[in-house]
């Protein structure tokens, strides 16, 4: 295949400034999307009935795993070559419509043998209904990576705020008028359909009438490395929660499973903002040795100085937290989430590494990492079972560590990131937190005769006062870096320089 034609930065503001912009609009249209889920939650719990969240979530069972050979990669693919050649974006544009559409025949005709698994005559037409956001997911994948490629985070935000607002709006009209399931079934289908309408009017694209499997070979090649590697991760990341299920039984799995969503909550509202951002950043820095390390290193700080904090705090009041906010039912989660704080806060910049892969056309090595370090973290989990819960979290602990140090050396190297700066990158909020963790634990043992929820609310102020004033004290030249972005990326006008 010849060289693709590589599409120009979005505008001639430096990538930095580009950059910071993106994480605020990502951020900012993250929080609205959960807001608004929440809201639409509560609403929808008041006028509709348990059954009917139930159904929809048996029927979800069988959507997940096919929601992810919709994509199949090619949307990182398009953002890794930075192509605009219309006959490969269009060719792209077709085989996402063929296998979206395939797969979502597969789930419809398979749904009547999900409704004999489940008992439920009714869950067939759920389903199949439910894959109509599968095909509308298959075909916004070109367009929206075309606003990706291009850094266009805030019409990706506009896109995916309306999308849900609609979603929202038509599920609450339909439950008030009586719709039963089909209100939570018409969610994703309306949302899915307004996403796929907002991104074709937002990226001005639209697919001519040609197929080139020639112009898009190379474009599939690593598409289908990040399709395994999507594969492999999704199996891990559920397979501690199905020998749970299995052999401990499901008080111990809504015990771990509690913790570990926590743990998953730095990653997905500070990790993941960053890591959509980095991903295109990267792609831009290909071949700029410097700017591409500089680039990462700061990223990782940058989460660092949030997710640290965050885990380490979470640790140091862990017994409070649980009682106060889910009650004394659930202290027996607690030496779990106190593990998984740790594997959390690792997690939370080793995220990052799955950019460089992405980023330099390595996607491959990625998958051939995984498909090692997929059955060393299963054995793991077999192993910690005879200990329970807890020891399937302290294997997962362990198993991580030495998994991260593998990964980290093997993606640096492509890189050519040295292993002491990315220890440097992170070791000030690395210290700050650790000052703020012991500053927390002590306020603990002398705050142990006051009542818990002024303990638990004074404890907190502490940890904020105690890490403010240990990152202004070890850390602030970070801080006013990120200052300076901060302020250009918000200010109207930017310099033209890079």
């Amino acid at each position: 295949m010849s060289e693709p034609v590589l599409g120009p930065l979005p505008s001639a503001q430096p990538l930095g400034v580009t950059a910071a912009r993106g994480v605020f609009w990502t951020g900012a249209g993250q929080i609205a999307r959960q807001v608004i889920q929440i809201v639409t939650s509560v609403v929808l719990a008041r006028l509709l009935v348990p059954e009917d969240f139930g159904l929809v979530g048996m029927a979800m069972v069988f959507l997940a795993v096919a929601q992810l050979f919709v994509d199949f990669g090619v949307g990182a693919a398009i953002v890794h070559a930075r192509t605009s050649d219309r006959t490969v974006l269009s060719s792209c544009f077709w085989a996402n419509a063929c296998v979206a559409g395939a797969f979502a025949a597969l789930v419809a005709l398979i749904s009547p043998l999900a409704g004999t698994w489940y008992r439920d005559p009714r869950i067939p037409s759920v389903l199949a209904a439910l894959c109509l956001s599968l095909a509308f997911s298959g075909l916004t994948v070109v367009p929206g990576s075309i606003l990706y490629r291009d850094m266009s985070f805030a019409k990706l935000a506009k896109a995916q705020v309306l999308a849900s607002i609609a979603g929202a709006g038509v599920a609450v009209g339909a439950a008030w008028l009586g719709g039963g399931v089909w209100s939570l079934v018409a969610q994703p289908v309306v949302g899915g359909l307004v996403t796929l309408v907002l991104m074709v009017t937002y990226s001005r694209w639209w697919p001519a009438l040609t197929f080139s499997w020639q112009s898009i070979r190379d474009l599939i090649h690593f598409s289908a490395n990040v399709l395994g590697s999507d594969l492999l991760t999704y199996a891990t990341r559920n397979a501690d929660s199905f020998l749970i299920g299995r052999y401990v039984g499901p008080v111990g799995l809504g015990y771990y499973s509690l913790a570990y969503q926590i743990m998953l909550y730095p990653l997905s509202q500070v990790s993941s903002v960053i890591v959509r951002v980095l991903f295109p950043t990267l792609s831009q820095l290909r071949g700029q040795e410097e700017r591409f390390r500089n680039a990462y290193l700061k990223s990782i700080s940058a989460i660092a100085l949030v997710t640290f904090p965050l885990m380490m705090g979470l640790f140091a009041v862990a017994q409070d937290f649980v009682t106060v906010v889910f009650g004394e039912k659930w202290l027996p989660m607690l030496p779990v989430l106190k593990i998984l704080c740790w594997v959390g806060m690792l997690q939370s910049i080793g995220t990052t590494v799955g950019t460089i892969y992405l980023a330099t056309g390595h996607m491959h090595v990625a998958f051939k990492f995984l498909l090692v370090a997929a059955p060393v973290l299963v054995l793991a989990f077999i192993v910690g079972l005879s200990w329970g819960i807890v020891g399937v979290a302290t294997a997962y602990a362990a198993a991580s560590f030495g998994l991260f140090y593998v990964s980290l050396t093997i993606a640096f190297r492509i890189a050519c990131i040295r292993l002491r700066d990315f220890h440097a990158a992170i070791a000030r909020p690395l210290l700050a937190s650790v000052v703020m963790l012991v500053v927390v634990t002590v306020s603990t043992w002398i705050l142990q005769q006051w009542g818990i929820w002024e303990r638990l609310g004074t404890e907190i102020g502490i940890g904020v006062l105690a890490y403010a004033g240990a990152t202004l004290l070890l850390n602030k030249r970070q801080l006013r870096e990120l200052l300076a972005i901060t302020r250009a990326a918000l200010s109207k006008s930017v310099p033209t320089q890079a």
